[in-house]
């Protein structure tokens, strides 16, 4: 590569941009078009599919000023940093380079325009930093100004983390570098996650101590609950300081920053949150077929952020559940009340985000507008509802509506209905607001009269009635007349422009006049602009109370929500407690029966307690339904937590502290892990966090390795269970000899099975005691296994079985006679006679089958 001196200008000032920018993907403004060069082109041409060219021998590409928007999404969502580069000054004679500056650095987790952003989901940032023994994490998302931070779990460090990212699933993660080498952070080295890795002195206690006051303006940050030399101060200051370095502002509307713990929520780590697919499915990783897809019925962006946030961090306790529940049961018997409701919701815009863009100087004329519309909504929302809503924040609920309805009146004073989304284009404020404004829009409409009295004066002065006024960007304004009369008019009509079918024209009068009206023009334009940012500065005023309005809108959005899934999917509403229970009747699973014919369905009962048997072991065959029976139970009981009606007849939920849920085989290859590693990973985290409040899901522990060794592993955890902590749990296996276990918290059940003849029925039902058999075989008929193979199946289970009966305790175990072949050996051999052609082979490679053949007949 050439060194800069040896590089024409503009490539220099290209490359003097790129050095501070080297992580990101530089954007630069030339005309209409922001270009990429060099490794940034190779690479953006091979990701958008763009033709990649070459200036002066270096590689390039471009894509259109206009439609720049959609190119830097596509990017965000591959991981990668966009800067910004404009023209910021142009050279006055038109020659030269302009000047350019790198505006913004556009990355994942800092973006705040809807274009960029997933409306259902918070967009977050978050940091991890402090000792390896105990980091502290922190996050933000710019958009809608939440910001928390926490310890993370001293003694589980790493899995504490791995829980963290997997609630949150942030777009971007700031690291101490340090900590990359440590055990806690080393996995996110295999994430698939933009991570920034800063060294250890960016997260200075001292610097991020001042960032942090200075950003909520206060002398001391004990009001947050964080004390002098808080491990998670560092956390929290290095977020700000980037997102501040990213955007070049101030961020008013991060107002707070709000400290939690594990005893905050119901905790749920990362294999949990996967496998009881509450926002992925393991089928594909999509979104359908989630019980976050079939609970979302909310109406508004920030009701269906806060309905994900509330399903991955229940509530606790049965102040907050049983709070929600009522809340829910009031608006479910108010079925008038609960439509009317989701009309108006459905009509309020995301003002957590609108208020936010307009805190950072983003909002454009429509944002004030979609404020104003959604203010006025949340007004019908306050008539129809106020004792349906929950306090947010300081205000009480009335002061807060009428805050809201007087800045409400204020945009509907200033604004125009239709407003321009430039602040170039005039369009912007509405006729009595402003006396000057009305005086020089006055003039320009008069000027207009004023033109259209001067064409008529021509068209008689020259009788040429075809005549006409017309005004591009180009020409500015001139008079056109057909082909044919261009050489009728008089000398004072001066020729600007020849088409095919007519010619342009302008005279002095015609100049004078468009002088007076784009004056006139002009100066609209900057005083309308002026007036707009005085109007939005006035909107920051209330920013604060329009997040509080967006708290209480979301919040009874998500109530609305769930009394509207009671209605339309028949779920009622659970008792809470808090003695240790579970007790399920009728239960159904929320996702499966959605996707099933209505009715089709088989719920299922389950009781386990403290006062009765805290241990369900559950046999059965593999397709008689054990896991959806495990799933649901899991899953009811979350959302009893979260707030939720129940998919059951009638639930009776013990408060949890945890949910714990071990089913299913995966593999994470790009952890180096086996799927049998992956169930050891994850029963150990049980085996060392599971408390006698927590509830333990655990399917076929044990399968992953040989029979004995399984079965082996599977008893001992069975074992360790019952004996410490005992917490609440249903485990299901395929292993029948577990069910011999006699333990006075054990209770036996098992899925129906119902024989007739020769043929098996699995009716789907949980009933009390141990299964008889595992129908294995049966299954594998089912599945398509080809009837001689399923018939030497059941031939080698009778033999084994009958040598099993036949053995006595000191006899020992005869070796397994070698089995009827399902092939003859010399059918196998013709087989590959016959499909051999002599003419390809070698007479080596003729020996060497030969050979092979010899030893499949011995």
């Amino acid at each position: 590569m050439s060194s800069n001196r040896e590089l024409t200008p503009m490539f220099r000032q290209y490359a003097e941009h790129k050095e501070k920018h080297k992580d990101a993907v530089l954007f630069f403004r030339m005309g209409d078009f922001y270009e990429m060069f060099r490794s940034d082109a190779v690479e953006v041409s091979q990701l958008l599919n763009l033709t990649l060219t070459q200036r002066q021998g270096v590689p390039m590409c471009g894509v259109p000023y206009h439609a720049a928007g959609n190119y830097i999404a596509r990017l965000l969502k591959l991981g990668k940093k966009i800067a910004i580069c404009e023209q910021i000054e142009l050279p006055r004679d038109g020659k030269g380079l302009a000047k350019r500056e790198v505006i913004e650095v556009v990355t994942p987790g800092t973006v705040v325009d809807d274009s960029y952003l997933d409306e259902k989901t918070n967009n977050y940032l978050a940091a991890v930093a402090g000792k390896p023994s105990a980091p502290a994490f922190a996050y933000v998302d710019l958009s809608t100004g939440e910001f928390r931070a926490t310890l993370l779990n001293k003694q589980q460090p790493r899995e504490a983390l791995r829980k963290e990212m997997a609630r949150i699933a942030p777009r971007e993660i700031l690291v101490q570098e340090s900590l990359l080498t440590d055990n806690v952070c080393a996995f996110l080295l295999d994430e698939n996650i933009v991570m920034d890795r800063l060294p250890d002195w960016s997260f200075d206690y001292e610097s991020a101590f001042s960032r942090l006051k200075k950003c909520f303006g206060t002398v001391s940050l004990k009001g947050f609950g964080l004390a002098d030399s808080d491990p998670r101060v560092p956390a929290a200051g290095a977020v700000l300081e980037y997102l501040e370095n990213q955007h070049k502002t101030l961020l008013p509307h991060i107002r707070t920053l709000s400290l939690y713990s594990d005893a905050d929520a119901v905790e749920l780590d990362e294999s949990t949150i996967r496998n009881l697919e509450l926002l992925r499915n393991l089928q594909d990783g999509g979104n359908s077929f989630t019980l976050l897809a079939a609970l979302d019925h909310t109406r508004t962006s920030p009701g269906a952020r806060l309905l994900r946030r509330r399903l991955l961090q229940p509530y606790p306790d049965i102040e907050g559940a049983a709070g929600s529940h009522e809340r829910v049961e009031a608006l479910y018997h108010d079925q008038p009340l609960l439509s009317s409701l989701r009309e108006i919701l459905k009509g309020i815009l995301d003002l957590e985000r609108l208020a936010a863009r307009t805190a950072m100087n983003r909002a454009h004329a429509k944002d004030l507008l979609a404020i104003r519309n959604s203010l006025w909504k949340a007004a019908e929302v306050f008539t129809l509802a106020e004792n349906h809503l929950k306090k947010e924040g300081s205000d009480s609920l009335e002061g807060l509506f009428a805050r809201c309805a007087t800045l409400a009146d204020f945009l509907n004073n200033s604004l125009m209905e239709d407003p321009s989304i430039l602040l170039t284009e005039g369009r912007l404020i509405k006729t009595g607001w402003d006396a000057e404004t009305d005086r020089m829009r006055s003039l320009r409409d008069e000027g207009r009269t004023f033109l259209n009295n001067y064409v008529a004066e021509e068209k008689a002065a020259t009788g040429i009635s075809t005549l006409k006024l017309k005004y591009n960007r180009i020409l500015g304004y001139f008079i056109e007349v057909p082909k044919s009369q261009g050489e009728k008019l008089p000398e004072r009509f001066r020729r600007r422009q020849s088409l095919t079918q007519c010619e342009r024209f302008s005279t002095d009068k015609l100049d004078e006049l468009e002088s007076e009206i784009l004056s006139v023009g002009e100066n609209l334009v900057e005083r309308e602009k002026e007036l707009f940012l005085e109007i939005r500065e006035k909107v920051k005023e209330y920013v604060p109370a329009l997040q509080q309005m967006a708290a209480v809108l979301a919040d009874i959005d998500v109530i609305q929500s769930h009394a509207h899934c009671a209605t339309e999917y028949g779920y009622v509403k659970p008792a809470m407690t808090n003695a240790v229970v579970c007790d399920i009747q009728g239960g159904r699973h929320p996702i499966v029966e959605r996707h099933l014919p209505s009715g089709s369905f088989v719920p299922n009962s389950i009781k386990i307690s403290e006062k009765e048997s805290t241990f369900a072991l559950v046999t059965g065959p593999n397709m008689a339904g054990k896991s959806t029976v495990l799933r649901q139970t899991a899953l009811i009981t979350l959302m009893a937590h979260a707030g939720c009606f129940v998919p059951a007849e009638h639930a009776l939920i013990g408060i949890v502290d945890r949910i714990f849920c071990r089913v299913g085989a995966s593999d994470n290859l790009a952890r180096g892990e086996s799927t049998f590693l992956v169930e050891m990973h994850e029963t150990a985290n049980i085996l060392r966090s599971a408390t006698s409040r927590s509830l333990v899901i655990m399917d076929e522990v044990g399968r992953g390795t040989g029979t004995e060794d399984g079965l082996a592993i599977a008893r001992a955890v069975c074992e360790y269970l019952l004996e410490h902590e005992h917490p609440l749990t249903l485990f299901a296996t395929h292993y029948r000899e577990l069910t011999r276990l006699e333990h006075e918290r054990l209770a036996n059940y098992s899925m129906a099975v119902q024989e007739e003849g020769r043929n098996v029925v699995f009716p789907k039902k949980l009933i009390c005691g141990p299964a008889e058999a595992s129908y294995g075989i049966h299954v594998a008929a089912l599945a398509g296994i080809p009837q001689e193979v399923v018939q030497r199946a059941y031939l080698l289970m009778n033999w084994a079985a009958s040598q099993q009966s036949s053995q006595s305790a000191s006899e020992k175990v005869p070796s397994l006679p070698a089995p009827q072949m399902l092939f003859n050996p010399s059918d196998l051999v013709l087989d590959s006679i016959r499909s051999t052609s002599v003419d390809e082979i070698t007479p080596l490679e003729a020996l060497k089958l030969i050979d092979s053949w010899k030893k499949d007949l011995n």
